[in-house]
């Protein structure tokens, strides 16, 4: 009877410490992410409506072969970050997260985006864009 109560108690704390680490889970958000939308339209059709039909215009002019390549944030699993922006090159810096908040930060200027799912949205000056995980 001894062995079976120490052996019940055991599983006991072991359950109660896996269900302590699920309650406190939050989801990685290590990754590559990249451009989806701006302004609440898709980047294609934010193009095509500046620019009319020739959206191939939009990326002989950054230099790019798909919209995808437009702009990536890169958040790895070290802390460190890589912004690229086609025609401007890449960016490094680094990452935090404090929640849903993810806070990027190259050359001292920090930007902070909203993590949801597997998307990470940014919002400045009335200007949109939202960027999903590869």
């Amino acid at each position: 009877m001894k062995k079976f109560t120490i052996a019940l108690i055991l599983i006991l704390a072991l359950a109660v410490g896996i269900l302590a680490a699920c309650g406190d889970t939050q989801a990685d958000p290590s990754g590559k992410y990249v451009l989806k939308s701006m302004d609440g339209q898709p980047v294609e059709e934010y193009f095509k409506s500046m620019l009319g039909e020739d959206v191939d215009l939009a990326l002989q002019m950054f230099g790019i072969s798909s919209f995808e390549e437009l702009m990536t944030v890169e958040l790895k699993a070290d802390g460190s970050a890589a912004v690229a922006m086609a025609g401007q090159g890449s960016y490094s810096g680094a990452w935090e997260q404090d929640g849903e908040k993810i806070t990027v930060t190259v050359d001292g200027e920090p930007a902070t985006f909203i993590l949801q799912g597997n998307e990470l949205s940014f919002e400045e000056s009335g200007e949109s864009m939202v960027f999903v995980k590869k």
